[in-house]
């Protein structure tokens, strides 16, 4: 995150947009767990659906990362989950002893992040 700081501004403006798709993704996430529970899944079904759903995310913007960021990110995830893109639904549960809290885990973005960025995150009611 420190890093944010110090990028050049066609890097800060790359980065505000990459982290606005990741966002967007994260809008994808509150629509498909309102369209799971109005089908009447159970949370431990919504909250892996989610998991899967903010790692695919990841994925998808971390194409627009360059290799190098993408590497410290990966290595960060592998030595703390023993998975390049994060903690998995179990992993999750286990630490948070609850599928909601997994839930609201699986959706959160990070502030500091966002503020480095000058971004604000506000899911859109759904």
């Amino acid at each position: 995150m420190c890093r944010i700081r110090v990028l050049p501004m066609d890097e800060k403006v790359e980065a505000q947009r990459t982290r606005m798709r990741y966002h967007g993704l994260l809008e994808d996430m509150h629509r498909t767990e309102a369209a799971m529970r109005e089908a009447g899944f159970t949370d431990e079904e919504i909250a892996r659906e989610l998991v899967d759903m903010r790692n695919q995310a990841k994925e998808i913007t971390r194409a627009g990362m360059s290799p190098e960021e993408v590497r410290v990110l990966e290595e960060r995830n592998i030595a703390k989950y023993g998975n390049p893109l994060g903690p998995t639904a179990d992993q999750l549960y286990a630490k948070y002893g609850s599928w909601q809290m997994v839930i609201d885990a699986s959706m959160r973005t990070s502030y500091a992040v966002d503020r480095e960025l000058s971004l604000e995150y506000r899911p859109c009611p759904v």
